[in-house]
């Protein structure tokens, strides 16, 4: 097995920024896991996703901001930990909205923005502590980290 090697943080931003569809983990009350897909942006290799406050994921959030960001893929595979952000309103961050707008660009992607519809109430900023990142096809030589502190 090969050593796992560091990756940049701005590379993971990078491997962020394309994606369509995002998991997210979180903690409900109970302690019990809580995955939901999202949908993201990354603007200056910070990662913003959104929600409505009412969902679960913004109550767990709101209890414990400890998450878990993931790919849809489990052949190209990138894992990112950390604490959800409340960043207030969404329309509140223009640049994120505009960035939002232009990577959700099908008209019939509109309703599903905070732009296209009001309820979405909440922008969350990922504050990430670590990163994994592999691809199944070569995993003992494309494993790479990143953790608080690295490059």
């Amino acid at each position: 097995m090969a050593v796992m090697e560091n990756i940049a943080w701005g590379e993971v931003a990078e491997l962020l920024a394309p994606v369509r569809n995002y998991w997210l983990a979180s903690v409900k009350t109970d302690g019990s896991p809580h995955a939901t897909p999202v949908w993201g942006v990354v603007a200056g290799e910070t990662f913003f996703f959104y929600s409505q406050r009412s969902t679960v994921k913004a109550h767990n959030i709101a209890a414990n901001p400890r998450v878990v960001v993931h790919l849809e893929s489990g052949e190209e595979v990138l894992i990112v930990r950390g604490t959800a952000e409340d960043c207030g309103r969404p329309g509140d961050s223009a640049d994120v909205m505009a960035a939002l707008q232009e990577k959700y660009d099908d008209p019939e992607d509109q309703a599903y923005l905070p732009t296209g519809d009001p309820a979405y109430d909440v922008l969350y900023r990922l504050r990430p502590s670590s990163a994994r990142r592999w691809i199944l096809s070569d995993f003992d030589d494309s494993q790479r980290a990143w953790s608080l502190g690295e490059p």
